[in-house]
């Protein structure tokens, strides 16, 4: 029954029309304690295409993200589609 539903989620995914194509995507947000408030100014992110076809995000911010100032999720979304998706190229040679 699972090579059943695994292979109907795949026919899904294949002809799904394009806006309804989404990836699943995993994001890790790390913050640096230390500082009043985060910044996106400072904050780094990186974006990996897994080959399972899962976006992994790791964004570093520096700071706090509580209180007033801190960064929606709205706001983080945005900022982190700024930022290119690297391709994960596994090397199967050795």
């Amino acid at each position: 029954m699972r090579t059943v539903i695994k292979r109907l989620a795949r026919l899904e995914d294949q002809f799904a029309p394009a806006d309804q194509k989404a990836r699943k995507c995993f994001r890790l947000v790390v913050c640096r304690y230390g500082e009043k408030t985060t910044s996106l100014k400072d904050a780094k992110c990186k974006r990996t295409l897994c080959p399972d076809g899962t976006v992994s995000e790791l964004v570093e911010l520096f700071g706090t993200n509580e209180g007033p100032d801190s960064v929606t999720a709205e706001e983080l979304d945005q900022w982190v589609a700024t930022f290119p998706i690297e391709v994960l190229r596994m090397d199967r040679s050795t």
